[in-house]
Formats: structure tokens, C-alpha cells, sequence
């Protein structure tokens, strides 16, 4: 019996590897009158929407790591509409509409907003992932359209300071509204959460 790995036909696009993993130089700065998680050495673009960034390298050698996702690369593809797959545009070139797989407890709800960290899937990737991902296949996945998506909030680790004054993890992988503030301060956002609207059931015949 083939394994998961064995079963991919592709790496993909935001699946780190063991090179791109980086060390983080965590610490705390005060900024308008609150302590705000920073890296020692922290550059302007590591902070968006009010988060602190993962760091990651972007060589995409040595071991693959198929549980984690690719901090960057995931957030690329979440503002440019970007496939998991092979990281180019998931939107269908006849309508402009955002191909995207969701979850089938959001199948009576097509009409309602819908926040997700998982990035779209393009229509030519649609098969191969829900045949070769576990994780779709065991939440019964169903495949959409999207008419638009915007950045609601972040998945991130929040961070505190011990009795030493060294910073310490509070809370892992914890979902954090944009608006927020008191939380993203000491957060390190990992992957960018979108808020999809104008949903429909694709037409999977038209997958090629």
C-alpha cells in the first residue's frame, strides 16, 4: 500500500522543507505604551496587519515537512488568490471567480461570509488534492467558487514573558481577529485567515 507521500504527485506549493525552517530571535519592545513581540534584529515587512511574521527561508530544498505550511507562501497565496498547489492563480479564466475547496459543514450555508486559513486550489488541481490530502478527504470536502475574499485575521502563537523576563509561548495556533490589538501585539502570526463571500457549487465538469 502506497504511503501519503508516496501517493503525491507533487510537492506542494505551500508545504515548507526542512531548510526553510529559520531560527527566532524572539523579544519584546514597547510601542505605544504596550509590549509588542519583535525579533531582535526585526526588519519593517516582518509586520503586517498588525502581527509580527513568521520567519521563513524561501530555498525549498532538503526534507519536505507535509504536516506544516509554509508561513510566506500561504499568505501569498491567500492575498493574491493563489493555488496550494502549484502556487498560480486559482481564478477561472472565464469568470474570474476564485476556485476554492471548503468544508461540507459550509454546504447549506453558500450565502453566509466564511473565514479560512486554506488557501484556493486552481480548477486543475482540484482532483488531485482532494484524491491524495487526508485532511480533505476526512472533512468530505466540497468544491466552490468565490466571487471575493479578504484578510479577517491570523493564525499565530501568542507569546508572553516568564518570571525571568524571557519570552515564552502562552498559546499555540490560536485564530486572531485583525481588530484585535491587545492579542496581535504578542502574536507571531504563522498563516493569514480570508473571509470568502459570494460562494458557489462548482461545475466540477469543468475541471481539466
Amino acid at each position: 500500500m502506497k504511503t501519503y507521500v508516496e501517493a503525491l504527485p507533487r510537492k506542494p506549493y505551500i508545504t515548507p522543507y526542512e531548510e526553510e525552517s529559520l531560527d527566532l530571535p524572539l523579544a519584546f519592545e514597547w510601542a505605544d505604551g504596550l509590549p509588542r513581540l519583535t525579533y531582535r534584529d526585526a526588519l519593517p515587512q516582518e509586520r503586517m496587519f498588525g502581527a509580527l511574521w513568521a520567519r521563513c527561508g524561501t530555498a525549498r530544498e532538503g526534507r519536505i515537512q507535509w504536516n506544516l505550511v509554509h508561513t510566506l507562501r500561504q499568505r501569498r497565496c491567500m492575498l493574491k488568490g493563489l493555488c496550494r498547489v502549484c502556487g498560480k492563480s486559482a481564478a477561472d479564466p472565464d469568470t474570474g471567480r476564485v476556485w476554492w475547496i471548503m468544508p461540507s459543514a459550509l454546504a447549506g450555508g453558500l450565502r453566509s461570509p466564511w473565514p479560512t486559513a486554506h488557501p484556493p486550489t486552481c480548477r486543475a488541481h482540484v482532483g488531485e488534492s482532494l484524491a491524495s490530502c487526508p485532511y480533505l478527504r476526512r472533512e468530505a470536502s466540497v468544491v466552490c467558487t468565490v466571487g471575493d475574499y479578504s484578510p479577517v485575521g491570523v493564525l499565530a502563537n501568542l507569546y508572553g514573558q516568564d518570571d525571568g523576563g524571557r519570552v515564552a509561548e502562552i498559546h499555540h495556533q490560536t485564530p486572531v481577529r485583525l481588530g484585535e490589538r491587545h492579542l496581535l501585539q504578542r502574536a507571531l502570526a504563522t498563516q493569514l485567515i480570508v473571509q470568502v463571500t459570494d460562494l458557489q457549487l462548482a461545475d466540477r465538469g469543468r475541471e481539466t
